[in-house]
């Protein structure tokens, strides 16, 4: 695509990854809206810097920041993950228009404060960072006013710090793939989370958490795949705007009875679930029309 093309986008048929990108990004519009110019080359970008909106330099080798990418006052998204980045430098503020940043798979452990002044900033991902300390990078994270996505996926993270209640402006949370067993009752603060993943966690206590997930009040997406779940206990139901449940790839034998009576539910998938096929054409018949279920090639 040259760079005075344009395209119009239809958001149900975009991959959802890439949707939810322009979405943050702005570029999801009902008019046609020209695609902002991709680089994924420093050298290249640095040609014309006030052009540069979308920089991609994941998997590039870096074992320090680029410190030349300060130079790109526009910048919105900026991709540096899969690199050997240790530090981010505290100049980070000045990238006053940036809205997506993926720090992932580095060796970054701290932020540095000013990070705190990233207003514009939407969308933070900070996955497969195994060394990182949260004590220090939460509060810190926190007190960026426009944040909304955070993931914080495969980090070794056992404990959720009390500081994650200072969030309450997040509605997308991806905590998958940490030993994390029980949810901090601070969670129920984070009442504008609409999506919260928590898959790959082996150790997590459903029945201990849940009091915690239904304290949550706007909570539409719950996403607890591969969880090692047996029983889904019926206080469920105590979810009021649960509209999607994902709880596939699990060890369940059955449903809670009474979650036909949750009032927003829409979807569940218990697909690869060891649930008897009499059991889910029993389901299929209860929960139509109003509640689809997922259960695969059974």
């Amino acid at each position: 695509m040259n760079e005075k093309e344009t395209v119009k986008f239809t958001p149900h048929y975009l991959p959802g990854f890439v949707f939810c990108i322009l979405f943050v990004l702005g570029y999801v519009k009902s008019d046609a809206q020209d695609i902002p110019n991709r680089y994924d080359d420093l050298e290249k970008a640095k040609a014309s810097p006030s052009d540069v909106r979308w920089l991609e330099l994941k998997d590039k080798g870096y074992k320090e920041f680029p410190k030349d990418i300060f130079q790109f006052t526009n910048l919105e998204f900026l991709d540096l993950s899969g690199n050997q980045i240790k530090t981010v430098p505290g100049e980070i503020d000045q990238l006053i228009r940036l809205k997506y940043l993926d720090l992932s798979g580095n060796k970054i452990k701290r932020l540095p404060g000013s990070m705190a002044d990233l207003d514009s900033l939407n969308t933070l991902h900070l996955a497969y960072l195994p060394g990182v300390d949260l004590a220090q990078v939460l509060p810190i994270i926190s007190q960026i006013s426009g944040l909304r996505v955070l993931d914080l996926k495969y980090n070794n993270i056992e404990t959720i710090p009390g500081s994650i209640r200072y969030f309450g402006q997040l509605e997308r949370l991806d905590l998958s793939g940490n030993p994390i067993r029980v949810l901090p009752e601070e969670l129920a603060y984070l009442d504008r989370l609409k999506i919260f993943y928590l898959n790959d966690d082996r150790e997590f206590n459903l029945e201990q958490s849940l009091d915690v997930l239904a304290g949550i009040d706007q909570l539409q997406e719950l996403h607890l795949e591969n969880d090692d779940i047996q029983v889904i206990p019926e206080n469920i139901t105590r979810m009021k705007s649960l509209e999607y449940l994902y709880i596939n790839e699990n060890r369940l034998n059955q449903l809670p009875a009474g979650i036909r009576t949750m009032p927003s539910l829409k979807y569940i998938d218990v697909y690869d679930n060891p649930i008897p096929n009499v059991f889910l054409d029993e389901y299929r018949r209860y929960l139509a029309p109003s509640i689809k279920i997922n259960i695969g090639n059974k």
